[in-house]
C-alpha cells in the first residue's frame, strides 16, 4: 500500500511539475517573447545630437525650420545617427556611396539635396510631403515620374518607378523592386510623426505655462477657477490648459481619472502630479503641473507658484502622476 501511495505521489508530482513548466513556457511565449513597443519609431539620442548641425544647415540654405523634424527623421532612417555619412548623402553629390566621411559635411549635403527636392516639387506642383520624402531616396526622377501620375506617390507608383529604374531583380525582401526602397517614405514618416508628437507635447506645455505664470504670487482661492476669483489647485490647471485648447475636468479627483497613469521616471514637463492627504475634502486632494527638476507649479495655501517636490509635506503625499491624453479634449 505504501509503495502504491508513493508511486501515486510521484506520478502526480511529475504531472504537476510538467504543468508548471508548460505554464512557464506559455507565459514566455505570449509575454516574454513579445518585444517592447514603447520605443518603436523613437528618434535615438545619436540622432538628436545632430539637431544643432541640422538647424545651422537649414539656416544656411534659407529653408524653413519646419523641415528640421523631417531631416532628423531622415537621419534616423538612413543611419540611426551613427554613420560617418550620417545622411547617406554622398550619391546626391555625385560621389560613391559612403564617400563623405564627415557627419557635418554629410548633413550639409543632405540638406542641399532636400532643398533641391523641395524646389523641384514646387516647380512641378507637388506638395505631398511623403512623396517629396520618397525623392530623397529615389532622386529627382521620381518627382517627374509622379507628376505624370497624379502627383501622389502611392505604393503602386513607387513599385512601378523602382521596376523601371532597377538593373537587378533580386535584392531580398524588396525583390523585384530593387531600385531604392519603395517603403522609404513610410518609414521616415513614422519617425517624423513620433517626433512631431513630442514637439506638440512641448508646445502644449509652453502654452499652458505662458498662461499659468501670469498668476504667480496670486492668493489661493477655494473654488476659484478664473482670474476674477483667483484659483484653487485644479482651477488653475483647468484655466491654463483651456488657454491651450484643452478642456480638463474641474476637480483634482476628476483630473486624476482623466489623465493617463505614468511612473515617476517617465515624468516630463506638462505632466500632472497628484497628492492625497493634503486635506480631507477628497481622496485626491491636490494637483500641480510638473515643470522639471523635481519642481511643480501649483496653487496651494501659500498662493500660486513653484513648489519643491522633494520637500517634506509634498514628497510623502504624492499619490501618482498623470499625462494629458494625446490631443486632450478640444
Amino acid at each position: 500500500m505504501y509503495a502504491k501511495a508513493l508511486l501515486a505521489s510521484k506520478y502526480w508530482s511529475g504531472i504537476f511539475t510538467t504543468c508548471m513548466l508548460m505554464g512557464v513556457l506559455l507565459f514566455l511565449l505570449f509575454f516574454g517573447a513579445v518585444p517592447e513597443k514603447t520605443n518603436e519609431f523613437m528618434i535615438a539620442p545619436e540622432v538628436e545630437r545632430w539637431e544643432p548641425v541640422v538647424r545651422e544647415a537649414v539656416k544656411e540654405e534659407g529653408l524653413d525650420e519646419q523641415y528640421i523634424p523631417v531631416l532628423l527623421a531622415i537621419i534616423m532612417q538612413e543611419s540611426g545617427g551613427t554613420a560617418a555619412d550620417v545622411m547617406q548623402s554622398s550619391e546626391s553629390a555625385g560621389l560613391l556611396p559612403g564617400a563623405i566621411v564627415n557627419p557635418t559635411a554629410s548633413i550639409k549635403q543632405g540638406v542641399i539635396h532636400w532643398k533641391n527636392m523641395l524646389q523641384i516639387g514646387e516647380k512641378l506642383g507637388i506638395t505631398d510631403l511623403p512623396t517629396i520624402i520618397q525623392s530623397y531616396n529615389f532622386g529627382p526622377g521620381w518627382l517627374y515620374f509622379i507628376k505624370d501620375h497624379g502627383g501622389m506617390g502611392t505604393e503602386v507608383f513607387k513599385k512601378q518607378f523602382s521596376s523601371i529604374q532597377t538593373k537587378v531583380t533580386s535584392c531580398g525582401w524588396r525583390s523585384p523592386y530593387c531600385y531604392g526602397d519603395y517603403t522609404y517614405s513610410e518609414k521616415v514618416m513614422r519617425y517624423f510623426n513620433r517626433l512631431q508628437g513630442e514637439i506638440s507635447t512641448n508646445v502644449l506645455y509652453q502654452q499652458v505655462m505662458t498662461e499659468a505664470i501670469k498668476y504667480k504670487g496670486w492668493p489661493y482661492s477655494w473654488g476659484g477657477a478664473s482670474p476674477t476669483t483667483s484659483f484653487d489647485c485644479s482651477g488653475l490647471l483647468q484655466w491654463a490648459f483651456a488657454s491651450a485648447g484643452v478642456t480638463l475636468p474641474r476637480t483634482a479627483q476628476e483630473q486624476y481619472k482623466y489623465t493617463i497613469r505614468i511612473q515617476k521616471q517617465d515624468l516630463q514637463p506638462g505632466d500632472l502630479v497628484f497628492f492625497t492627504g493634503t486635506s480631507d475634502h477628497a481622496f485626491i486632494s491636490h494637483v500641480g503641473i510638473y515643470v522639471g527638476n523635481e519642481m511643480m507649479y501649483n496653487s496651494n495655501s501659500k498662493g500660486v507658484g513653484y513648489s519643491d517636490l522633494t520637500k517634506p509635506g509634498w514628497r510623502e503625499k504624492i499619490y501618482g502622476y498623470g499625462r494629458i491624453p494625446t490631443g486632450g479634449t478640444k
